[in-house]
């Protein structure tokens, strides 16, 4: 008996169609043979179907329907989805079928046996993108997309999402402007990594999620290296230094004694720890600073002693620094200054201090009544009486000033003190001062110390031009001379 043939593979349809494993025809032989017909023609109604399975090349078994085949694809692949619902899923990729029309009654089919071969050989195998480092395949990612966020999680490892930001719109528009006073700009960035990203099938379990993918590229892995070895290296001073076993030592170094000690120079290999990736990354910060103002303090006459006045408000000046830095997976490697300047001077703050004495308030330290002369007569007995106070004369000037600060009790003619003035200082002192030409004050008013009150005379009971001052504690005469001096 003899028929016509034809072989169709079980692939995953185009791009973005969900439905995987359906028959599809990929070639057609048509086996001829030396037949001759009589009569008017070939009955087509004698020829019939069947279907070869194979999977990988393999024969699996006969069936008279590709229903069958779609059937058991269509039933692993559900399975599969409903465990991996995120990935583009293709079930038995490997799996081909040949048509064959034979003449008359096709050979019995083995369905159930084909079926159940089906259900455990079928291979669901998802599209991904294996991430390869230096040509070997460190994992699967799902897809493309998923490559690009990975790369852009790596880079965020080591920045923020806003200078991540600002950095890709400033190299799109070809100008990294200059930070302004506290602001920092990325103005180079770079992942040095064999990487590559392949499009392939895969289990679906051998597919990471993305923080896994992550976790697994920002660590370390061995790599070897040369190590020159130092006076009094041995082999465990060297392993315990890199982190490694004696044993893993020695499968490095062929020939190399485990007791004997290594010479100096010696070049051995040993394994330290790399990162898959580096990342570089250069910022440029423009750091504002404040240059802290000083306080200048005056004194000033025309300010009550004890008062204070802000002449000047003081400010702050401020300088800037603008510097580069570069790091390497998040450790400095360089920084360089390139500015350092002043932009705003400093502006000192000037306090006036007050030295002029306060009207009516005692500073309970007593200065000379007159401008200079010289004392004529003490306190004391004196001309067969008792002298109360002491005599000033030929002063440099004739101005009568108050010994301290207070207030004037009595004013005018009081007997032989002729023109007087009396003042009260408020803590237990009054002076006095008599023989006055003119007097300057009136009572109730407060003087300050050193404030005129009169001019130096020659009234009431008195021999020439002079001062006379009397001083009283708690209304008891005290030589003046104890309070004041010139």
């Amino acid at each position: 008996m003899q028929g016509n043939t034809d072989k169709s593979n079980i692939n995953s349809p185009s791009s973005g169609h969900r439905r995987l494993g359906k028959i599809r025809k990929v070639s057609l032989a048509v086996l001829m043979g030396s037949l001759l017909f009589t009569g008017t023609g070939f009955a087509s109604e004698s020829l019939h179907n069947q279907y070869h399975v194979y999977e990988d090349g393999e024969y699996i078994g006969t069936v008279k329907s590709p229903e069958v085949i779609d059937h058991a694809v269509d039933e692993k692949k559900a399975e599969a989805e409903a465990v991996h619902e995120d990935l583009d899923l293709v079930v038995g990729r490997d799996l081909s079928v040949v048509k064959e029309k034979v003449f008359g009654n096709p050979k019995s089919a083995d369905e159930e046996s084909v079926k159940e071969t089906l259900d455990e050989s079928l291979a669901v195998e998802a599209k991904s993108v294996a991430v390869q480092v230096d040509g070997d395949t460190l994992f699967h990612l799902k897809d493309t997309g998923a490559f690009d966020r990975l790369i852009r999680g790596v880079k965020l490892t080591h920045m923020t999402e806003d200078e991540l930001s600002a950095y890709e719109a400033a190299r799109e528009a070809g100008e990294f402007p200059e930070p302004e006073a506290g602001q920092t700009q990325v103005t180079h960035l770079s992942l040095k990594a064999d990487l590559q990203a392949k499009e392939v099938y895969t289990d679906p379990e051998n597919i990471k999620t993305e923080d896994e993918a992550l976790d697994l590229l920002l660590s370390e892995r061995p790599v070897e290296q040369d190590y020159t070895a130092t006076e009094g290296d041995t082999p465990e001073t060297v392993a315990k230094e890199h982190g490694m076993t004696v044993d893993q030592l020695l499968g490095l170094n062929d020939g190399m004694d485990a007791q004997g000690p290594l010479a100096a120079g010696d070049t051995v290999k040993v394994l330290d720890e790399e990162p898959f990736v580096e990342v570089t990354v250069t910022r440029k910060h423009r750091e504002a600073s404040p240059i802290a103002h000083e306080t200048v303090t005056k004194d000033d006459d025309t300010i009550l002693k004890g008062e204070k006045k802000v002449a000047q408000a003081g400010k702050d000046g401020r300088k800037e620094m603008l510097s580069v830095t570069e790091t390497v997976n998040g450790e400095k490697v360089s920084e360089k200054v390139l500015e350092d300047q002043v932009v705003e001077e400093p502006v000192d703050e000037l306090i006036l201090n007050g030295t002029k004495a306060v009207p009516g308030v005692a500073t309970g330290n007593f200065t000379w009544p007159a401008q200079g002369g010289y004392i004529s007569s003490k306190k004391g007995p004196r001309w067969g009486r008792q002298h109360n106070g002491i005599d000033i004369a030929r002063p440099s000037g004739k101005a009568i000033l108050a010994a301290d600060a207070g207030t004037v009790t009595a004013t005018g003619p009081q007997g032989g003190f002729g023109n007087r003035v009396v003042v009260d200082h408020g803590n237990g002192y009054t002076t006095l001062y008599a023989h006055l030409a003119s007097i300057s004050v009136k009572p109730g008013q407060k003087l300050a110390q050193g404030q005129k009150l009169g001019v130096m005379g020659n009234t009431g009971n008195s021999t020439g031009v002079h001062l006379h001052f009397e001083v009283r504690k708690n209304g008891q005469l005290i030589d003046p001379l104890t309070v004041v001096s010139q």
